[in-house]
């Protein structure tokens, strides 16, 4: 290490940082989507399955299954959900359980598996279906205010305490519900924006925290504002700007995911997935149409396209193919 880090370990040279071993297995989903110690903000309007999505994302990334195909590294979850009661909300969870377990042994089905193995699909379907997942439903929770803070908080800290020591992922559903302030100014999202912040720093740092985790990463469900319309009235998509609230969130966030329910589907069961910001994305991140099962609340991929790099004079498919003498 060099002289200036041993005199003060919070600054690195090159040399430092290339001789520093960073964590394994910092990708909580994988192409950057959603890191150890990021943020990730999923938006949308009603009817577009936002709080489904985020059930089915509590639930692979605590089994480490895939996502939207994407690979996932297994993480402890904490989900904070404060728009249906408990009772609701224990239906649909029971509901997306036992249709995961049904599921899984469908999918079995096609393994080559030996005998022995076959007799313990039952065991590892319930233990893909059911995993330790943590829930909490709450009516009323402020957490921009103390003592709603104090009890997420606390919620946290129990679950770094007694959970395996894997990184940890908050979810919190919705956020508009759990905001006692105005959103839309800056002056009143930046506190919560900063507790975050501390808490995220806190629980990683041995100097500060008796038992620190990996990592400390949040997925916050937020809404849409009203859509603006063009001459003909057709609704104007602003991507990430549409997002309710001050632009505060949407800097502060690492990926931003919009949510929008397909227009001309009459079962409203169809949405349509767009990456809207992707600050730490290692690829060309798709754009995703999902057909979501009312009977089992499990998603189906129907149609997934990665964008092509453009230039003026043609499309290149992948940066390997682009003349290295060309960049600076």
């Amino acid at each position: 290490m060099s002289d200036i880090h041993e005199r003060d370990k919070q600054l690195f040279t090159i040399q430092d940082l290339l001789a520093w071993v960073p964590p394994k297995n910092y990708r909580i989903i994988s192409g950057g989507v959603l890191n150890v110690k990021n943020r990730m903000l999923i938006f949308g309007d009603e009817g577009s399955w936002k709080s489904m999505l985020a059930m089915h994302t509590a639930h692979c990334i605590s089994v480490g299954a895939e996502w939207l195909r994407f690979t996932t590294t297994r993480c402890n979850v904490l989900r904070l959900q404060v728009e249906q009661p408990m009772y609701m909300d224990r239906a649909r969870i029971d509901q997306y359980c036992l249709w995961s377990k049904k599921i899984f042994i469908a999918k079995s089905a096609n393994w080559k598996l030996s005998p022995e193995q076959e007799a313990q699909i039952e065991s590892r379907a319930s233990e893909y279906a059911y995993p330790l997942l943590v829930s909490r439903s709450e009516e009323y929770i402020h957490i921009d205010e103390s003592s709603g803070w104090e009890s997420l908080r606390k919620n946290i800290l129990n679950c770094i305490q007694l959970l395996p020591p894997l990184p940890l992922v908050v979810i919190l559903d919705p956020l508009y519900k759990m905001f006692n302030r105005n959103l839309s100014e800056e002056v009143d999202l930046k506190p919560l924006i900063d507790k975050i912040d501390l808490i995220m720093a806190e629980v990683t740092d041995p100097r500060l925290f008796p038992n620190p985790i990996p990592g400390l990463s949040f997925i916050i469900i937020h809404h849409t504002r009203k859509s603006k319309v063009d001459e003909s009235g057709n609704p104007v998509n602003l991507g990430s700007q549409d997002a309710t609230g001050a632009r505060t969130l949407l800097r502060w966030v690492d990926t931003a995911v919009r949510i929008d329910p397909d227009l001309y589907d009459k079962t409203d069961t169809k949405v349509h997935l767009t990456f809207t910001k992707h600050r730490n994305a290692e690829i060309v991140l798709p754009k995703i149409s999902l057909r979501w099962d009312k009977r089992s609340i499990h998603p189906q991929i129907i149609s997934y396209v990665t964008p092509k790099y453009e230039t003026p004079e043609d499309e290149l498919g992948d940066r390997g193919e682009v003349d290295l003498a060309e960049l600076e």
